[in-house]
């Protein structure tokens, strides 16, 4: 069971996501003091449409719980990353904004992510691999939202 398919290349997924995750979290913490977390929120936020977005939509995309959001985010903000403000629709819930700080430290982080999975993901794999790979992450992310049910997948 151990050489299982599946869990062989789970293995091989999980190994490549916490060797990455500790060489790109290094650099973001070097470049702006964030931690990964605070990085990944700031980051999510920036695509967002519009000047704001729900705390709860951002936190979503990142698999975090309603505790886990209220906690990174009072961080974000004691830290001058992010405005937060009650949704004037909804009262229970907070719009936030990436402030100026917080547009500095993401552009800061940015510019030491890049190199690092330009040198560990890009420069590695063809165009076409990457292409692929694209395609191959898009098929299993139950996250991805374009992601259907494809008739050589079934």
């Amino acid at each position: 069971m151990v050489a299982d398919e599946a869990v062989v290349l789970w293995g091989r997924v999980v190994n490549l996501h916490r060797a990455l995750n500790t060489l790109l979290h290094a650099d973001i913490r070097a470049a702006t003091g964030l931690d990964g977390t605070e990085f990944e929120f700031l980051l999510r936020l920036a695509r967002l449409p519009g000047p704001r977005a729900h705390a709860s939509k951002v936190a979503a995309l990142m698999g975090f719980s309603s505790a886990g959001t209220t906690k990174l985010v009072a961080r974000l903000e004691d830290k001058g990353m992010i405005d937060r403000v009650r949704d004037p629709e909804d009262g229970r819930a907070f719009q936030v904004a990436l402030t100026d700080t917080g547009e500095a430290a993401l552009r800061a982080g940015l510019k030491a992510h890049i190199p690092r999975l330009d040198t560990e993901v890009v420069t590695r794999l063809t165009a076409a691999q990457r292409r692929q790979l694209q395609d191959l992450l898009s098929r299993i992310d139950p996250g991805e939202r374009t992601a259907v049910s494809r008739p050589d997948t079934q």
